[in-house]
């Protein structure tokens, strides 16, 4: 497998962890996730393979992958090509330097989402605000009727956090209680994940919130209908990566079942394995050439191979030669 180039800008030559780390993500990841994370920041600016990564931490390839996709998807890290860069490596070190300094910058056009979170709220406080502020009153009513269970002063703080430094209404962290108990996450560390998620995106309406809900409802039916056609099992929610590539596929750019067995088939014949990254490079280079039926696929491949060549309904070369697999 090919080497994945590490270089973290201006992380590197320091082994330091960025402090949103701790501050936004220490209670959603997994263990293997930090692992991960602390073997990359070690080896930031070397080149390393998932295989690599992988036994260092006692992992297999897709494991590890699936470790820097959790990182990816919560905006800590991006791929770049074959590298790994930090999302907002000149935002975070800007945050250091303004704390150092002890000074605070108010941007009139502040995101919804802030860069880090206080510490909850206490007891007194929380008791303070049901009896002062009637809508938090009703929010902490009506989220113990949806969850099905009394709150603790830690969860009141968690749905407080959300409406006062999220910026997110009362009836968008309702709707988004709704949402939760509706696929079974019961737990409030997912809940205030999700809320901080629909908080970054803006979702500050109820119109917004029932939109963002259907879009996933939309994702998932793909990926339902896209893994029965992979054969896979079904192995509980889709990842955020799985719905927007099944999505993709078959509602943005209008592939049949036929087509898509077809790359789950040449990924599996070339790597010996299920990999959703390598299935999306190749869906991706059909519909750059504007290829999406079996028979545009397979004029493709015979117009872009030398006769000598035509032997195989694909061309392997061709495939791995394009820019979503470098």
């Amino acid at each position: 497998m090919k080497n994945i180039k590490i270089d973290l800008g201006g992380w590197n030559g320091i082994f330091a962890v960025p402090v949103e780390v701790v501050d936004k993500h220490i209670n959603l990841a997994k263990e293997k996730h930090l692992k991960a994370l602390l073997y990359i920041l070690r080896h930031c600016g070397e080149a390393i393979s998932l295989e690599a990564l992988g036994d260092a931490l006692k992992l297999s390839a897709s494991d590890a992958e699936e470790c820097i996709d959790f990182w990816v998807e919560r905006g800590l890290l991006k791929r770049s090509g074959d590298s790994l860069e930090p999302e907002t490596a000149q935002d975070s070190i800007a945050s250091e330097n303004n704390s150092a300094k002890k000074s605070e910058v108010v941007s009139q056009a502040a995101p919804l989402r802030k860069p880090t979170r206080t510490a909850r709220p206490d007891g007194p406080y929380i008791t303070k605000r049901i009896m002062q502020d009637a809508d938090f009153a009703f929010l902490a009513d009506t989220a113990q009727s949806i969850i099905g269970k009394p709150l603790s002063t830690g969860d009141l703080g968690i749905l407080l956090n959300l409406h006062d430094m999220d910026g997110l209404p009362i009836e968008v962290i309702t709707m988004l209680l709704q949402f939760c108990v509706s696929r079974e996450k019961f737990g409030m560390k997912y809940i205030e994940s999700v809320g901080m998620s629909w908080a970054h995106e803006g979702i500050d309406s109820m119109e917004k919130a029932e939109e963002k809900i259907k879009e996933f409802e939309r994702q998932c039916d793909a990926w339902g209908m896209v893994s029965n056609i992979f054969g896979l099992k079904s192995s509980g929610s889709p990842t955020k990566n799985q719905r927007e590539a099944a999505n993709r596929w078959l509602n943005e750019w209008g592939y049949e079942r036929e087509a898509l067995r077809l790359a789950y088939e040449i990924c599996v014949d070339t790597k010996g394995e299920y990999s959703l990254r390598y299935i999306d490079g190749i869906i991706k280079k059909w519909h750059k050439k504007g290829a999406r039926t079996i028979d545009e696929i397979e004029r493709l491949d015979t117009k872009e191979r030398p006769k000598q060549e035509r032997k195989a309904s694909y061309d392997i070369k061709l495939i791995e030669s394009i820019d979503e697999f470098k």
